[in-house]
């Protein structure tokens, strides 16, 4: 089942005429999730390296689900198999928030415009141990070409389940991809995640220990940074840890970077082996974030990515003096973190004849760029709805103690959602407080529509995810197109969001009584 792609055509006939719909194609997944044993490799203080046998929570027994390909109009059918084993305190929901049924699972279909109702990308979905269910996903036909992912996202696993990596690349195709500049270079998808295994007691087996995800503490930001890396845990990239990648001097290649991990951000520079990262970085350009085309080419020198991020750059084995970088070893970075045996992310070797490949030109991508800015006067409310991230300390360290708000309350299943009016434009006022010491800040993520904000440079700029530091007040705007249904609205470290930084919204049909101002898109 995996990948399969069919072609439906539909032939009829009206009064005697004849008509065809235009192609409609499936293409179908399965993902199978059950327990299954990686070797992950660990970089020990002396630079050797050792391998961990570790048993986690995994699609089709892998570190990293499949490659998801659709293009706009498809139809994408992905038949989700639970097969974690049942266990009474591993299912089952829990009167509020906290780690709970961590063997349930759904589906998200993060960055994607489509119905977020019924099979589609319905994260109000619960799928037991044995159990299975079909998604069908129906990809608009003006859906943008871009980078985005799927993964679990059931309220109270979601950590676990990320942090076991469950989550995998679905990628839109089209548009941009036929850019001269583009269309010549190789791709590579690298899923970033951060698996924060450690040798625990098997829930399964209590005479046992073995490297698992099993616990909540062990998702924790201080867990990472005091415990696991420090013996050696390194963020994977497509389930590797430090890859090596070859290049020949002068190429063009299209990095899509996917930010699946569940805590710390990444600020990514490309630097030589053995140089100074602050004077010897090596520009790349950025294309797209979080799947949406800017339409710009912009040389930048390194990139921040939060948890949820996508950022498309095309990378040119090029130096700052405009000539082939000279064979040798170069240096995917990671400028956050502070261990200095913990910062290469990975390795890009250079080598063999130069390879003349040309950048897109950027009036070339402009076209792409897939959304009108909204102005003030497209704006059917002049209040702003409100998204105030805000953590409490309630016990003071050693052993601290916090309550994750989004709002001023812990999200509540049971609570009615936030009404949203189809086809309304709509400004959001996103602010956060609390322990800038512990959380400096929190992703803001919200489903189903993408939102703008003007960046510090003044550009505006359509994401899905944006990081809101403590202390920052950031308006973003956006509109409510073509779906009604409940979806969310969260914090993307994902402990926070389990901890009950959610919000449930509704979009829905105007007041019949409203006239036809903001009626649905069609």
């Amino acid at each position: 089942m995996n990948g399969i792609e069919k072609e439906l055509h539909w032939h009829g006939g009206e009064h005697g005429g004849s008509w065809e719909k235009p192609h409609i194609r499936e293409v179908s997944h399965e993902l199978t999730v059950q327990y299954a044993t990686h070797p992950i490799r660990r970089v020990l203080a002396d630079g050797q390296v050792q391998v961990d046998l570790v048993n986690l929570r995994s699609y089709n027994g892998k570190l990293v689900g499949p490659v998801m390909e659709v293009r706009p109009g498809d139809t994408l059918k992905v038949l989700l198999k639970n097969q974690l084993p049942f266990k009474e305190d591993m299912v089952g929901d829990h009167p509020h928030n906290g780690p709970h049924g961590s063997n349930v699972t759904n589906l998200h279909f993060h960055g994607m415009h489509v119905s977020p109702a019924g099979n589609s990308d319905n994260v109000m979905l619960s799928i037991g141990p044995n159990q299975q269910f079909e998604y069908e996903v129906k990809i608009p036909s003006d859906h943008p070409a871009g980078t985005h992912w799927y993964h679990a996202h059931k309220h109270g696993a979601v950590g676990i389940q990320l942090g076991s990596g469950m989550a995998g690349p679905l990628i839109v195709r089209g548009g941009i991809d036929g850019v001269e500049g583009i269309r010549e270079a190789r791709e590579r998808i690298l899923v970033l995640q951060q698996i924060p295994y450690k040798m625990v007691t098997n829930p399964y087996d209590e005479t046992q220990q073995a490297n698992m995800v099993e616990e909540f503490g062990q998702l924790f930001e201080f867990t990472w940074l005091s415990e696991l890396v420090p013996q050696g845990r390194r963020v994977t990239l497509n389930g590797e840890t430090l890859p090596t990648f070859q290049m020949r001097p002068g190429e063009v290649e299209r990095w899509r970077f996917i930010h699946a991990g569940i805590h710390f951000p990444f600020r990514l520079r490309l630097v030589r082996e053995g140089g100074n990262p602050a004077t010897e970085s090596i520009p790349y350009y950025l294309i797209a974030m979080d799947g949406i085309t800017t339409g710009r080419l912009d040389k930048v020198d390194e990139t921040e990515m939060h948890p949820g991020y996508r950022e498309d750059v095309l990378v040119q084995a090029v130096g700052r003096d405009g000539k082939p970088l000279a064979q040798g070893t170069y240096l995917l970075v990671d400028e956050v973190e502070q261990n200095p045996q913990a910062k290469v992310l990975a390795r890009i070797v250079v080598s063999g004849p130069p390879k003349k490949m040309k950048l897109p030109k950027p009036q070339a991508l402009a076209p792409f760029a897939p959304f009108k800015p909204i102005l003030d006067e497209e704006l059917t409310s002049h209040t702003p709805q409100p998204a105030h991230f805000e953590v409490q300390m309630l016990q003071p360290p050693p052993t601290p103690v916090f309550k994750f708000l989004l709002n001023g309350v812990e999200f509540d299943a049971h609570a009615p959602p936030r009404k949203l009016t189809l086809g309304a434009v709509e400004e959001w006022l996103v602010t956060s407080t609390g322990v800038p010491e512990f959380f400096p800040g929190h992703p803001f993520h919200i489903h189903t529509n993408p939102f703008q904000f003007t960046d510090a440079q003044g550009r505006i700029v359509w994401k899905d995810t944006l990081f809101v530091p403590v202390g920052a007040e950031f308006r973003l705007r956006t509109r409510y197109k073509r779906y009604v249904g409940q979806f969310m609205l969260h914090c993307h470290i994902v402990s926070h969001e389990d901890e009950g930084m959610m919000e449930l919204l509704e979009v829905v049909p105007p007041k019949q009584d409203a006239g036809g101002g903001h009626g649905p898109h069609h």
